[in-house]
């Protein structure tokens, strides 16, 4: 035996010391075969504790992936805290995050590949050089053959992805957001922005709020909020609006009904305000985090007909100049003011 080959058979005994033994018996089905490789008793464990034992020894087939005792010592799993209904639930949904319905042996697996496991989530693939990955677990022995299916043996346990909160709640979970989530409860929006949607909320930082010098207090009234609600609805777009979505040019028309406008370079600017964090996922809907509070554009002012001058308002709708006209009898000159707070400042001179 040349130098070569007694290495490569101290690797291949290497790699079987560091896997655990997996001897297989496609008579006995997944539980039972799990319990006799001797690497899966706090599997085992926790199936009888989760009362999902009968289950995997139903017909199937089932495709499990079987953390090893180790794997479930590595991530802290005492199944003497799950004492609760609610905590045997969670789980559950663990457990059942390792198991896939159907048969599906290693020769199945593609790179890329994803599935749906018995509790809902999806478990993702990758295969690279003969090995095969689920989603951070190394699969360390593969088709172990049960009467009902297969197992996979993995060096960690998987975790369900947290189930994702509505769009106030993740706004309230950034820490950079009470200003905001604080105006939506003032405005009465939080039932509406807990809907099902899906929305697309631009989302000004705590310190945007600050920089554009809104006083919620000052706000606390019907007309107050009735401007709160304008601002705050139109950082709100119907549908759910990725980042990959948007075109440099484009615009889209707020739930408040004035338009949005996009610009895409070196990052994204909604108006005038800059994407910081974009795509931040929620049950229903998608936030883009911004740097400024977008302001709707005034409304333009209902002139009154029959009207040779207008005075008391610009192209703005807001700002109030003085002037002096000169008109011919019969002339009729209109002032505007939005409330009878202005008209004093209306004078006629003789």
């Amino acid at each position: 035996m040349n130098n070569r080959v007694v290495t490569m058979t101290i690797f291949v005994i290497a790699s079987l010391l560091a896997s655990p033994v997996v001897v297989a018996d496609d008579t006995q089905d997944i539980p039972t075969n799990a319990q006799n490789t001797g690497a899966h008793d706090s599997l085992v464990a926790a199936l009888s504790h989760a009362g999902l034992v009968s289950a995997l020894q139903a017909d199937g087939p089932f495709t499990v992936f079987a953390p090893t005792d180790d794997a479930f010592a590595a991530a802290g799993i005492d199944l003497s805290t799950f004492d609760t209904d609610e905590e045997n639930a969670t789980l559950s949904d663990i457990l059942l995050y390792h198991v896939v319905s159907g048969a599906v042996a290693s020769s199945d697996v593609t790179d890329g590949m994803s599935a749906e496991a018995l509790n809902g989530d999806d478990v993702s693939f990758t295969v690279s050089e003969g090995s095969v990955m689920v989603n951070d677990a190394t699969v360390t022995s593969a088709d172990v053959m049960a009467s009902n299916g297969i197992i996979h043996v993995i060096d960690k346990v998987l975790m369900p992805p947290a189930d994702l909160g509505d769009i106030p709640t993740v706004a309230q979970g950034t820490g950079i957001h009470t200003s905001l989530v604080t105006a939506v409860v003032q405005a009465e929006l939080l039932t509406t922005l807990q809907g099902d949607g899906p929305f697309t909320v631009f989302a000004p930082t705590d310190d945007a709020f600050a920089a554009a010098g809104i006083d919620l207090a000052a706000l606390d009234n019907e007309e107050g909020k009735a401007t709160l609600t304008d601002i705050l609805l139109y950082h709100v777009v119907s549908g759910a609006v990725p980042s990959s979505a948007v075109t440099d040019g484009m615009s889209a028309t707020a739930v408040n009904g004035d338009d949005l406008s996009f610009a895409v370079g070196e990052g994204v600017m909604v108006n005038d305000a800059n994407v910081v964090l974009a795509d931040v996922p929620a049950s229903n809907g998608v936030i883009h985090v911004i740097d400024k509070v977008l302001m709707p554009p005034a409304d333009e002012p209902v002139l009154p007909e029959g009207c040779d001058y207008v005075i008391g308002i610009d192209d703005s709708g807001y700002a109030y100049d003085v002037i002096d006209i000169s008109i011919d009898v019969g002339q009729t000159v209109c002032w505007i003011w939005e409330d009878e707070s202005m008209a004093h400042n209306v004078a006629q001179i003789e």
